[in-house]
């Protein structure tokens, strides 16, 4: 399809465990390309980052939007104690090799064990992504108003890279407001920002279409 209205009309929206391995490695692949940059420090191979990774999507808490059956965009949430991501030791250190792989599964964990501290009726989103040739073409407020229309929870939070730019504005318009921003401390140049911005939204707010 060409085009933005193109794209916008044949988008559907699908969980990820009603997908196969096929749709798995392609949802992988959207986010591994999302966020390589800090990603890049373990491997520049984005092949490898692939392999080591698309184990670890908790495939019921992401959904994605597919053009033609290719997966173009994803969004995960995690809510209570049941996070998006699941990391395997072994199989990062298979594909990453025994030291990358035990300082990813060492990082990653430490964030992922973080509690959130969210309460019953609150929801975290995490790990938004969207393939080069359909960025700017809705495909993030699709399946973020695909979210809200499935989803129950009364507040919805979101945390976001102050480098990402285009991410922050578009979620202002969506109707999140910052309240919190927290400095990245280490590795600022590897992971290829400053800050974490932290916003939320109420369910009782319209998102802009």
């Amino acid at each position: 399809m060409n085009g933005s209205d193109g794209i916008m009309n044949g988008i559907a929206i699908r969980n990820l465990a009603e997908l196969g391995q096929d749709g798995l490695r392609q949802a992988t692949e959207v986010f591994v390309d999302g966020f390589f940059q800090s990603l890049s420090y373990f491997s520049k191979d984005r092949a490898r980052l692939v392999r080591a990774l698309e184990h670890a999507l908790v495939k019921e808490h992401f959904f994605v939007a597919l053009v033609d059956g290719r997966v173009l965009g994803i969004f995960a949430f995690s809510a209570g104690r049941q996070r998006a991501f699941r990391l395997n030791r072994d199989i990062l250190r298979k594909e990453l090799g025994w030291l990358k792989g035990s300082l990813f599964y060492a990082f990653v964990r430490q964030e992922l064990e973080k509690p959130l501290g969210l309460k019953d009726r609150q929801c975290y989103f995490e790990a938004v992504a969207t393939a080069d040739e359909a960025k700017g073409k809705g495909i993030a407020t699709r399946l973020h108003d695909h979210l809200l229309s499935v989803l129950d929870y009364d507040e919805y939070i979101l945390e976001v890279v102050d480098t990402n730019t285009a991410a922050v504005r578009l979620y202002e318009k969506l109707g999140y407001a910052e309240f919190n921003r927290k400095p990245q401390r280490w590795f600022r140049k590897q992971a290829g920002f400053n800050a974490r911005i932290y916003m939320k939204k109420h369910a009782d707010n319209s998102s802009l279409r």
